[in-house]
């Protein structure tokens, strides 16, 4: 028995928000209902939308695609934290006292983000210093459940580049309506898109024991551009 599965996927169309120059979602048909055997759309939109995985490509041209994320990354004990109501920087002082993780997979849950409400001014995100934190305490995976890690007002993206440099996987855009803080089993393997630096996932929690530890292979070579 799988047990029970909690959806923390955010619905992916025309309302989800998109950032300023991202493309939004758009759908089209290209055989209709109704004229052909089978109906076919098209697809159009940026892959930083809704929930999604962010791989090195996005801040380091030689780093590695979100094809080559392994998958035994996404897929693992993960620990939800919450934080209701936490609207800027989250740093180690924000934490509960004397915290450290539970797991390799760290999510990071404050509520505060609607269901296709557009991308707020101010919104929880990681300070830097929180990541070196992570790493030191074994995090292999960050997740939130705002629109990024970095705050909006960071041009450079100095925790995106943290995560980057320590091999930390990112998460964003999740969404724990109804979600018990606690600890979990994570599935959120994103699309295999080679030379591809994001990818929208379908993020789930299932009871802390359903995957056993090592059954989760890496999806063949770690490959990076034109490799």
């Amino acid at each position: 028995m799988i047990g029970k599965i909690i959806d923390i996927t955010r619905p992916l169309g025309p309302t989800t928000a998109a950032w300023p120059g991202d493309v939004a979602f758009s759908k089209r048909w290209t055989q209709a209902h109704g004229t052909v055997t089978a109906a076919v759309s098209c697809l159009q939109f940026s892959p930083h939308l809704g929930t999604h995985l962010d791989a090195p490509l996005h801040l380091d041209p030689h780093g590695r695609d979100v094809a080559g994320v392994p998958l035994s990354v996404c897929v693992g004990p993960c620990e939800v934290l919450g934080l209701p109501g936490h609207d800027r920087a989250i740093s180690e002082n924000d934490l509960p006292s004397g915290w450290k993780p539970a797991t390799p997979r760290v999510l990071f849950a404050t509520w505060t983000w609607a269901l296709e409400a557009p991308i707020p001014a101010t919104f929880a995100s990681l300070a830097p210093r929180l990541v070196d934190f992570l790493v030191r305490s074994g995090a292999i995976l960050v997740g939130i459940d705002t629109p990024s890690v970095d705050d909006p007002t960071a041009v450079d993206l100095p925790s995106h580049r943290r995560c980057v440099a320590q091999s930390i996987a990112i998460l964003e855009g999740l969404d724990f309506s109804g979600v018990i803080p606690g600890t979990y089993t994570l599935v959120a393997a994103p699309l295999r898109l080679p030379n591809v630096e994001a990818s929208p996932v379908r993020a789930f929690l299932l009871p802390a024991t359903t995957v056993p530890a090592g059954a989760v292979e890496r999806v063949g070579p770690i490959r990076t551009p034109g490799a």
